[in-house]
């Protein structure tokens, strides 16, 4: 089992990395997902690179600084369709291992807003790569100014 200090070692090298000095920044700073009893998770988005990341300040028995590989697209649902696509997500898993694509999604659905509950998926053309959800259920949090927030998160991820 890693050491927590080589976590934090792994995190620090992802935030100072050139990718990670443009994509860890106030301002692009889009949206958190704040689940009860949880530290907040935040979602970047460089949109000159089309770059994606997000700092975990709490997953598991860990914090995270990730950069997507493949950007992701953000869902932004009602209670009703996230169950709905969890139950779809669940059903093509078990008929499938490997998903093709995603329902239809709606133009609303793309737009952040507080308290809706989250997806996020990756895709290469129209065939799906990669699919997640807040497992917890977390919801969207929208802050307005965000500099402290993204300065204490980028404090605790890099184990400062």
């Amino acid at each position: 089992m890693p050491k927590p200090e080589d976590k934090y070692r792994k995190n620090k090298a992802t935030v100072t990395s050139r990718k990670g000095r443009k994509l860890f920044r106030a301002h692009n700073y889009r949206f958190s997902t704040k689940t009860e009893g949880k530290e907040e998770t935040l979602y970047f988005e460089n949109r000159s690179t089309k770059q994606t990341g997000r700092l975990r300040q709490q997953h598991g028995d860990d914090r995270l600084a990730k950069i997507d590989q493949v950007p992701r697209t953000h869902l932004f649902l009602s209670e009703k369709r996230y169950k709905y696509l969890k139950r779809w997500y669940e059903r093509e898993r078990k008929k499938n291992r490997k998903l093709r694509r995603i329902p239809k999604v709606r133009r609303h659905e793309r737009r952040r807003m507080e308290g809706k509950y989250h997806i996020e998926f990756s895709c290469k053309g129209k065939r799906l790569l990669k699919w997640h959800r807040s497992r917890s259920g977390g919801t969207v949090k929208i802050r307005r100014n965000p500099k402290r927030l993204v300065r204490d998160a980028l404090n605790k991820v890099c184990g400062k």
